[in-house]
């Protein structure tokens, strides 16, 4: 990932702490304040991940899904900087620290760009924090 050149305050987030915020989900004052004022990054999948957030909540709300609808919408005005990780590297990072891939990819991200992660999962949150590299 040669090139990429990372501000002061940076900080990767994960869909979780996105998810909190746009669907004013429980964790979402808490996720407010780590992102707040700081420059967000994460790996391309993540508006996959919201995009499935919503759709999972539209099922399951129906009568919502006007409002979730939006609410996934203003999600993606959210100025986030994507940027691809190394997935040779996301492999890695999965296997030896028991994540799924989806997860490996934020905390690979904030490994190579040497910023912390941002999330709400406490399993990733807590390979993060060995990892030293969790945002609080």
């Amino acid at each position: 990932m040669s090139g990429v050149t990372v501000a002061e305050g940076a900080v990767v987030c994960d869909a979780s702490v996105f998810a909190a915020v746009a669907f004013g989900e429980p964790g979402s004052t808490g996720a407010q304040s780590v992102i707040r004022a700081r420059r967000l990054l994460a790996p391309p999948l993540l508006r996959y991940e919201l995009a499935q957030v919503a759709v999972t909540k539209c099922a399951r709300r129906p009568d919502e899904a006007v409002l979730v609808e939006q609410q996934f919408v203003r999600s993606l005005r959210v100025p986030v900087r994507l940027v691809e990780p190394s997935w040779a590297a996301v492999v890695e990072v999965a296997r030896e620290n028991g994540l799924s891939a989806y997860d490996a990819a934020y905390l690979q991200l904030a490994l190579e760009l040497r910023v912390p992660l941002a999330t709400l999962d406490e399993r990733l949150g807590a390979v993060a924090e060995t990892l030293g590299a969790r945002a609080g």
